[in-house]
């Protein structure tokens, strides 16, 4: 028994029935249970209860023994004095408020199947908990829910673009700049890649757009990555002896070369790889990224990221180490749609927030569904256990329901562990 199923139950309105008395023998009747609070405070706000022929708004405060009343120092604090009830597992106290005067107490009553129900789930060590009883949900409850939970994991992005605008001082184009950096760290660089964008000024690089060669050596220099080269080729002497030139004059300064992860990595994926790459993005489209905010286009954008890298990479895959020039150096149509989906999305969608761009707001979400599916372990156990992603939106809900709920069994959280708990 823990106070968020109390809660669950009483937001809900699954414990309500006729013929409700306080623990003093007042009839009473819920009309609404009001507002869940999450911050400081009685747990839901704005309820209507009716005790005897007087109707109350006020406040409602839950707790499984009504001895926590005491016990949290309510009795003390004048925030706790609009409470109209105060609803109970256990009455085993007094509930008075700072004043000294009586507050209703309720003993709720619930249905046991629901308690059951709820710890079946919280016992579960499968996949999701509520894998056994998928089966009472239907396709459309579950993509209606998926909606949702797409949105929220979108809009959690707002706490790190937020502080991306803070570091750039309000300039869009530079949080751009710093989620596609993070974007080119495929999972295991992106620090690296965020700290590189940080320590290299958006505007530094744009003075030097038009020379690719220039835009290799602040970045590479930058990363820490033409620090004790093994093997130095006349292309990469020249790229330190830029660097070098470069960082004194803007009084730049280099991130440490260990913290690149190259273990276990194929060599087309290596962060000076992807490093060239950005370096090219950057060249060809001279930082205009902001262009395709106003008319969003997945094709456009696919086209802009199956970026490539200059001659020198094509046959190498770190300073002074040659590759085979076979070896494809260009960022695949998967890679492209992975960055589409996780940064510019989100980017788009903040961007339309902000600005209160409802319709721009609509077409960053739309363009997930124009993307398949990606293809991870998650998206594939969820279409085996009982729900197959049909684009990248569901797949992007599918992911964060399992990390985000799942995974810390948020079940009464989630539409579908409530729909499962309150199955009798």
């Amino acid at each position: 028994m823990t106070e968020e199923f109390l809660h669950f139950l009483w937001g809900n309105r699954l414990c309500y029935q006729a013929g409700l008395q306080t623990t003093n023998g007042q009839k009473f009747e819920i009309i609404h249970p009001g507002i869940p609070n999450s911050d400081a405070g009685p747990d839901f706000f704005n309820a209507k209860i009716k005790i005897e022929d007087t109707l109350w708004a006020g406040n409602v405060e839950i707790h499984i023994r009504e001895k926590d009343w005491i016990s949290h120092g309510h009795h003390k604090d004048a925030v706790y004095d609009n409470v109209i009830l105060h609803v109970v597992q256990e009455q085993n106290g007094s509930t008075l408020n700072s004043k000294g005067e009586d507050i209703p107490v309720w003993e709720m009553l619930y249905d046991d199947t629901l308690l059951y129900n709820y710890n079946s789930l919280l016992g579960k060590s499968s996949f999701v908990a509520c894998e056994g009883k998928l089966s009472q949900i239907s396709d459309f409850e579950m993509s209606q829910w998926l909606e949702r939970v797409l949105v929220e994991k979108i809009e959690r992005k707002n706490e790190d673009i937020n502080r991306y605008l803070v570091h750039a001082n309000n300039d869009w184009n530079e949080v751009f700049y710093i989620l596609i950096a993070r974007s080119f760290g495929f999972g295991v660089n992106v620090e690296p890649f965020e700290h590189l964008a940080r320590q290299t000024p958006y505007k530094i690089l744009l003075k030097h757009a038009d020379n690719l060669f220039q835009l290799e050596a602040l970045l590479l220099g930058q990363a820490g990555l033409l620090d004790d080269v093994e093997q130095e080729d006349d292309y990469v002497k020249r790229l330190i002896r830029e660097y070098d030139f470069l960082a004194h004059k803007y009084s730049l300064s280099s991130l440490d070369s260990h913290l690149w992860r190259f273990l276990r990595m194929r060599p087309a994926n290596f962060p000076t790889v992807r490093i060239a790459q950005f370096a090219m993005l950057i060249h060809k489209y001279h930082g205009q990224f902001d262009s395709i905010i106003s008319t969003p286009s997945l094709k456009r954008m696919e086209e802009m990221l199956r970026i490539g890298t200059s001659n020198y990479w094509k046959e190498h895959y770190r300073p002074g180490k040659v590759s085979k020039s076979s070896d494809d150096k260009t960022v695949g149509v998967n890679s492209a749609r992975l960055i589409i989906a996780n940064s510019i999305v989100p980017y788009i969608y903040m961007y339309a927030k902000s600005k209160n761009d409802d319709l721009l707001k609509s077409k960053a979400l739309d363009l997930l569904t124009l993307l398949p599916a990606e293809k991870n372990s998650i998206v594939t156990q969820w279409g085996e256990i009982f729900f197959k992603a049909k684009d990248e939106a569901q797949a992007q809900a599918l992911i964060f329901l399992k990390n985000y709920y799942c995974n810390h069994k948020k079940c009464l959280s989630c539409r579908i562990g409530q729909m499962v708990v309150s199955k009798k």
